[in-house]
């Protein structure tokens, strides 16, 4: 029994490591959330942002989606691999409306 508990809580450990890991790594996060962000874009119809979004940081603040279109939005493939790129749990996926906008 204490070989078993103590093999779960290694497994454990490292799990947490490599989520860790996963979080802090910082090509991940940007990938993930410029993948995030051009898709908002695209729903709100400013389909001329090219190139870095840092040179449309304006224009992107400007968006605003109704909570329906970000529904609709999780529903798409790469934003579902985005999410969980972030380690978002996908039954909170559905939720995304409510974190982005309270």
């Amino acid at each position: 029994a204490i070989f078993v508990e103590s093999t779960l809580a290694a497994a454990a450990a490292l799990e947490n490591a490599q989520r860790a890991e996963r979080l802090h790594d910082e090509k991940r996060w940007n990938v993930a959330i410029t993948t995030l962000i051009r898709h908002m874009v695209d729903l709100s119809g400013l389909h001329n942002i090219e190139g870095k979004l840092s040179d449309s940081v304006g224009a992107i603040h400007e968006v605003d989606l109704p909570s329906s279109v970000l529904d609709d939005m999780v529903m798409r493939p790469e934003v579902k691999e985005a999410l969980d790129d972030l380690d978002i749990n996908p039954g909170d996926h559905r939720y995304l409306h409510e974190l982005l906008d309270p």
